[in-house]
């Protein structure tokens, strides 16, 4: 057993956006880990492995504090997603449930790394750990407005979208993405809370990832992105080939597809 995993083994966390894509895979990395997840839900959800399920709002702090001091969590993961446009109610809930549990709690949440350009609108609050990332990709994500569920469900449908060629992102594997999660919870364990961001290097415009997931789908070499390595805090590196993340990706769409064409028979 690993040292990092002996950190996390028989104890308790609470996450919230269990059901979402990130949340989905942080709640793999920790039971992988030996971590007993607490999942707050909105609604009746099929818990995958050792999940244990309560129900309410992330932005009800009275839930929030019982279930944290019902399972006497050693931290806490805030992964729902919220309008980014709109009132995020639910990260102040969380923050201030926590304060109430215990103030050595860690408490994590991820964002995205700001648009080069744009003003920041989302300081990191007081209390919040942060990890920030670019776009993420993997094996479950079926939001089409995200650039590699778009292009492989167009091409295992048979077509193939264009895109334009826009200003290049930062792509990470969602299971990477979940590794920095819990190392970030960690670090803030350890010395507080703080802003971690985590670049793989691979950076493609759209039509460079839509051109990437087609050579994938077609049994083409991928070549890799052509980036330098970058430094990240944490000692975070991808744990794997840009190509064999996307072939894994793809995989998952084509399995997706058959199993919606026999529930449909």
């Amino acid at each position: 057993m690993s040292d990092t995993a002996s950190l996390w083994r028989g104890r308790r966390v609470l996450l919230t956006g269990y059901t979402g894509f990130l949340g989905g895979a942080v709640a793999r990395e920790l039971t992988a880990r030996g971590a007993e997840v607490v999942a707050l839900v909105r609604t009746r959800a099929e818990p995958t492995g050792p999940v244990h399920l309560v129900y309410g709002r992330p932005d009800n702090v009275l839930r929030l504090h019982s279930a944290m001091a019902i399972h006497e969590v050693a931290a806490v993961f805030h992964l729902a997603a919220h309008d980014p446009f709109g009132d995020d109610r639910a990260t102040p809930a969380v923050l201030e449930a926590a304060k109430l549990y215990a103030r050595c709690v860690p408490v994590v949440a991820a964002r995205p790394i700001p648009v080069l350009g744009i003003a920041r609108t989302d300081a990191r609050p007081d209390g919040l750990t942060v990890a920030r990332f670019g776009e993420l990709f993997g094996p479950g994500d079926r939001k089409v407005l995200r650039a590699v569920p778009a292009v492989a469900r167009a091409l295992v449908g048979g077509s193939g979208p264009v895109f334009a060629d826009g200003a290049p992102r930062d792509f990470v594997h969602v299971a990477d993405a979940a590794r920095a999660c819990v190392l970030a919870a960690e670090a803030a364990a350890a010395t507080g809370p703080a802003e971690y961001t985590f670049r793989s290097g691979w950076l493609l415009t759209d039509r460079q990832i839509a051109a990437a997931v087609r050579d994938v789908a077609e049994a083409r070499p991928v070549a890799p992105p052509d980036a330098a390595p970058h430094a990240n805090p944490l000692g975070w590196v991808p744990s794997r080939p840009f190509a064999e993340a996307l072939c894994e990706a793809v995989a998952w769409y084509r399995a997706a597809a058959s199993d919606d064409v026999a529930r449909a028979a």
